[in-house]
Parts: C-alpha cells; sequence; structure tokens
C-alpha cells in the first residue's frame, strides 16, 4: 500500500511538473524610446531546458537585436525545486512609430509554447534614457540590492549598451564594405524559354571571422522577377574558403527561364544571422559584473543584402534555319537511344518506339519529336516521363518519349525514323538529329491468309435443301414467343454495351492525347478531394500543396504538358486562353503560390478560412472543367 502511494505521489508530483513548465515574456522594458535608442525585451523560461534560436522571433521592420544576455534562479516549494531562465535581448529601433513581435511559438525539444505580443513605441519626443535596469538581473529587487550598487549596475548596463551599439555600427559597415550577393550567369546573350543555370554567390571577407562573428543562417530568395520563372532555393548551398585568399563564397546553384524578349531586373535578396561568441580577450576586459551577465551568450546580429541593380536582356529565338517541326527544346542534348519493341509484327498489330533524350537544357518545355513514319504507319502522340539529374531544377537528365506505331503494309525494312532538333544557346544556331535506321519484321497478317483460303474451298451453299428441310410451322410459333424477343433485346443490349466498351479501351490504347486527359482528370478530382479532407482538418500547407496539384492536372488534361512542370505563370496564360475571368486567373495563381508562400514563411494564415477557401477551389475546378 504504501509503494502504490509513493508511485501515485509521483506521478502527481511529475504531472505538477510538466504543467508548470512555461516560456512566457514580460515585454519590452522600457515600453517607450528614442529613434536609435535601446529596449530590453526579456523571455523566461520555466522549467524549460533545451536551446533557443533566436531567428525565431518574428522581428518587425525597424527593430534589431544588438545585445543578449542570460540569467538563471532557483527556488524550492513543497519540497520540490524548479527554475528559471531569463535571456533578456537588447533591441535598438531605428524608426518611430509602434513596433510590434506579433504573437509567435517558439518550439523546443519538439514543444511548441506561445508567446503573446509585445509593443514598443518609438517616438522622438520621449524622454530620455534614465531607467536602465535589467529585468534579467539575478541581483535584483529579490536581494534588496543597495541604491549604490544599483546605480553602479546601471551604469555598466549604459556601458554594455553602448559597447553594444558602437559594434553594430561596425559590423554594418563591415557588411556594407565587405559583403556581396552577385548573381552569375553563364553569359550575357540568354533566350526565351532557355532554362539558365546560374550561382547565387554571398561573400564576405575573412577580416569578419577575424572579429569573432560566424554565420549562423543565410536564406536567400527572389526579390524580383517580373519575366523570368525562377525555383525556389532548396538545396544546401556550397562553401569555399580556398579559391579566393580574402573571402568567403558561399554558393546557391538554381536556374532561371526567361519569359518574353526584352531588358528585365532579375534581382535577388537573402537574409541572415552573424554571431560573435565572447572570446578570452572580452571576457578579459570585462568586469565581474559583465561576465556574470554575459555568461553563456553571445551577439546575433540580423541582416539583409541584395544584388545590385542590373537589367538582363533576354532574345527571342532566331528564325533564320529554325525548322519547321522546332520542339522547343534548348541547350545542349544526344539523341541517346532509340529501340522498338517488338520488331517482329504483322500488319495492323502496334509496336512501341522509346526514344531517350539525354543533356543539359529547358526539359519540361520539350515538346516530342517527330516520326518519320510518312504513308507506311500509323502514329499517336506520345507520353513522356523524366528523370531528373539536377536536384529539382528539371535542366539535366533525361525525358524518354514513348511513341505507339502500327504498320499498313507488310515487308516494311524499318521503324519510323526520330526526328529530333534543339537550338544551340552557344553555338547560337540549330542542330537536327535523325535516329540511326532500326531494322524491323513486318509479315501480312494471319487473319488475311486464312479468310483467303476459306473464300477458295468453301462449296457453294445449297439453297435447295435448305429450302425443303425448312420447318415454317415452328418458325412462326418461335417468332410469336414474347420470350423470344426479350432474348433478342438483352443480347443486342449486351453487344451494344461490349461495342461501346471495347470502343472506349481501343481508343484509349491507340489515342494517347484521349488516355492523358482521362488519366489528368482522374487525378485532379483526387487531388481536389485530398485538399478538400485537409481543409476539414486546418492544415493549411497540405490544402494548398493538393489544390496546386488539382489545379496542375486539370489544365493540362488537353494539353501535351506534363503535369508536375506546369507552373502558376502557364498556369493563368491556359486559362485566359480558355477566356476565364480575371478572378478566376487570380484565384488560381494564389492556390499555386500558397504552399510555397506558407513552407517559407510569405503567409499569414491567422484571419485565413479554409472552408472559404475550399469552397472558392471547388467553384473554380468547375469552372475550368466547364470550358472548352
Amino acid at each position: 500500500m504504501k509503494k502504490a502511494s509513493a508511485l501515485i505521489l509521483s506521478a502527481i508530483t511529475f504531472a505538477a511538473s510538466v504543467l508548470a513548465q512555461s516560456v512566457e515574456t514580460s515585454g519590452f522594458s522600457p515600453k517607450t524610446i528614442r529613434p536609435g535608442g535601446v529596449s530590453n525585451y526579456t523571455i523566461i523560461f520555466k522549467d524549460v531546458k533545451g536551446r533557443f534560436d533566436v531567428s525565431q522571433i518574428p522581428l518587425p521592420d525597424g527593430l534589431n537585436i544588438v545585445g543578449k544576455s542570460t540569467s538563471q534562479s532557483y527556488s524550492i516549494v513543497n519540497g520540490t525545486m524548479s527554475n528559471s531562465t531569463s535571456v533578456s535581448l537588447s533591441m535598438q529601433a531605428s524608426k518611430e512609430g509602434a513596433l510590434t513581435i506579433p504573437e509567435w511559438n517558439i518550439t523546443i525539444d519538439g514543444t511548441s509554447y506561445k508567446i503573446k505580443p509585445s509593443t514598443l513605441t518609438v517616438d522622438k519626443s520621449a524622454p530620455e534614457e534614465e531607467n536602465y535596469d535589467n529585468p534579467a538581473d539575478p541581483f535584483a529587487s529579490p536581494f534588496s540590492i543597495s541604491s549604490a550598487f544599483s546605480r553602479q549596475a546601471t551604469q555598466q548596463q549604459i556601458q554594455r549598451n553602448q559597447q553594444a551599439r558602437r559594434q553594430m555600427q561596425s559590423f554594418e559597415s563591415n557588411l556594407k564594405n565587405n559583403a556581396k550577393l552577385e548573381i552569375k550567369l553563364p553569359r550575357e546573350k540568354i533566350y526565351v524559354g532557355e532554362s539558365v543555370p546560374c550561382e547565387l554567390v554571398f561573400s564576405f571577407d575573412k577580416s569578419l571571422a577575424e572579429q569573432g562573428f560566424t554565420l549562423t543562417q543565410l536564406l536567400p530568395e527572389i526579390k524580383k522577377a517580373d519575366a523570368f520563372d525562377c525555383p525556389s532555393f532548396s538545396e544546401k548551398p556550397t562553401i569555399d574558403t580556398s579559391s579566393d585568399g580574402s573571402r568567403v563564397l558561399i554558393k546557391y546553384s538554381t536556374a532561371v527561364t526567361p519569359l518574353k524578349a526584352g531588358e528585365y531586373e532579375l534581382g535577388f535578396s537573402a537574409r541572415g544571422v552573424f554571431n560573435r561568441e565572447l572570446r578570452a580577450s572580452d571576457m578579459m576586459e570585462m568586469s565581474i559584473f559583465d561576465r556574470m551577465m554575459s555568461f553563456g551568450g553571445g551577439r546575433q546580429i540580423p541582416f539583409e543584402i541584395n544584388t545590385p541593380a542590373k537589367k538582363i536582356a533576354v532574345s527571342e529565338l532566331p528564325q533564320n534555319g529554325k525548322p519547321d517541326n522546332f520542339t522547343g527544346a534548348i541547350g545542349a542534348f544526344t539523341l541517346e537511344s532509340v529501340t522498338v519493341d517488338p520488331d517482329a509484327l504483322t500488319v495492323g498489330e502496334p509496336c512501341m518506339i522509346f526514344a531517350k533524350i539525354a543533356g543539359v537544357g529547358n526539359f519540361p518545355r520539350i515538346q516530342e519529336p517527330k516520326l518519320d513514319a510518312k504513308d507506311e504507319w500509323k502514329t499517336y502522340k506520345a507520353k513522356s516521363s523524366f528523370v531528373d539529374e539536377s536536384n529539382g531544377l528539371s535542366n539535366i537528365g533525361i525525358k524518354t518519349f514513348e511513341y505507339t506505331a502500327v504498320p499498313k503494309k507488310a515487308d516494311l525494312p524499318y521503324a519510323p525514323a526520330v526526328l529530333f532538333n534543339y537550338f544551340d544557346p552557344i553555338a547560337e544556331k540549330y542542330v537536327e538529329i535523325k535516329s540511326n535506321p532500326i531494322p524491323v519484321s513486318v509479315a501480312p497478317t494471319g487473319r488475311s491468309k486464312r479468310a483467303t483460303e476459306i473464300e477458295k474451298s468453301a462449296p457453294e451453299p445449297a439453297f435447295d435443301k435448305i429450302m425443303e428441310t425448312a420447318a415454317p410451322a415452328a418458325s412462326t410459333r418461335l417468332l410469336s414467343s414474347p420470350y423470344f424477343w426479350g432474348m433478342q433485346v438483352l443480347i443486342l443490349g449486351a453487344i451494344a454495351a461490349f461495342v461501346l466498351v471495347r470502343r472506349e479501351s481501343l481508343r484509349r490504347a491507340n489515342d494517347k492525347g484521349y488516355a492523358k486527359m482521362l488519366s489528368d482528370k482522374k487525378k485532379a478530382s483526387k487531388h481536389l478531394s485530398y485538399a478538400s479532407s485537409a481543409a476539414k482538418s486546418g492544415n493549411f500547407e497540405k490544402f494548398f500543396a493538393e489544390a496546386r496539384r488539382a489545379l496542375q492536372h486539370l489544365l493540362s488534361a488537353e494539353c501535351e504538358r506534363d503535369a508536375a512542370s506546369l507552373t502558376a505563370r502557364e498556369a493563368c496564360d491556359i486559362m485566359a486562353q480558355k477566356g476565364m475571368d480575371e478572378s478566376d486567373i487570380s484565384d488560381a495563381s494564389s492556390y499555386f503560390n500558397g504552399a510555397d508562400a506558407i513552407a517559407f514563411g510569405g503567409m499569414d494564415t491567422s484571419n485565413t478560412d479554409l472552408k472559404v477557401l475550399d469552397r472558392k477551389l471547388g467553384d473554380l475546378f468547375s469552372k475550368i472543367s466547364k470550358c472548352k
């Protein structure tokens, strides 16, 4: 019994300790400062252990972190020890107004805590800062410190703020003079529709590292790309510290596709955080009080940098030498292989022709090459697949086209050749490739031979014997029976159903475009159902991802494009060609961009009603389905 009581008491104590865990903020102190002034924003962790990254704080524009200090306190209540860790962040305001840190979530060791919003008022008429008491000071009011010690602490806090401000100004000056963000294209002249491989390079002088600064976060993003299609940055960068003796280079690989000819600005930005850990020399110069206040902390300084303003000239593809059946391929390609299966067949029997195209270029925009079939073969639209070897950029890999071809006559020596062409942007010329002849064996149909032999050997019908053995009386009774006619109706219905099913099956097998349309529409309905389920469960990210897939499949159903490669801009163009309203096109664009906006932190979902979005998606889906 005692053991059971002890276990129950332990469980209650453990549950109480878990419930006592919390993370909260005491807000700003002081709450009103002048522009350029510093206020302390304190976060208190009660019985919570783990690492905390200040980049989780959604800082408003005009507010920067210039200092950090940490303190701890312990207490014993009813024999249970609890601890509290306070992190005080010195924040400098660079502009006037009400600067609000909105409600946000902090995640520590897999547990999420909600932090209430806090507002700092920045007014040039505010009084001079006189109260520099640090709310995280472990020698504060609980120990009733003397006024002399308080004045000493205040003076030291002033000195710390001044030192932090000087370091911030020094760092900003160094970053402005020594850091660069550049977009590097492979050449000056680029073309509409080309997948242009490029590098986004962030670099900074190694002297920053010598001053104790380390780069802890860097998030590149597209700033301005009105006439370009640019994928998001998802791959890890390459860090190069050897090619330049004085600089550190951080390189991101990407690819951009110009959408129209002319001069347009292509701009990128990068947001990041530098951290400066306290070194031994810093500690030697600090007082004991400052050492205690800075224990376990460093200084995290966020920054943002942009590429220099530069317009990029985009050219149309030349008309001189352009093939009539141009595939849209731009880059460097080879016709890797062309195979036929089976290569021994009869007249009217289909075979499959597989053409593999490998290289570097704009694979999502390559249309199927033509077959040199003449009048000897009947061919159908090809279906395609792509193996991406470029980490999601879709500009390096192998694209396979699968054709269906049917011989019209016997004794054809070769299968239809594949006629592939592309534009070489470096040589600035069109290149045409014809596949090598592939021998096949085409025999006459066995059915034709048998029909001919039967016609020659069959005797003439014995009409006289048929007439003599006829039984008109029995026939009359059979024809007058209702069961007989009912059976005929059933047989005719079964035959009609079989013909319709067979015709549909043959059309799917022989008309690849029709089969693709049915497949895409089926997948579109499936993803629409998934999006609706995600809306009911409140999953924003899954809802937008499934909504985008549904619209991709629905809009690509009646064209040759792969659904997965359909961009928001291309989807809007297809809807415009269908004559749809601007409001519907705008709604479709928001569904396409919603998933990326949530994944990369660009969308506030606090005031968004998923049920309304789901209903609008269903209406939009219905409108697109009805448009021809």
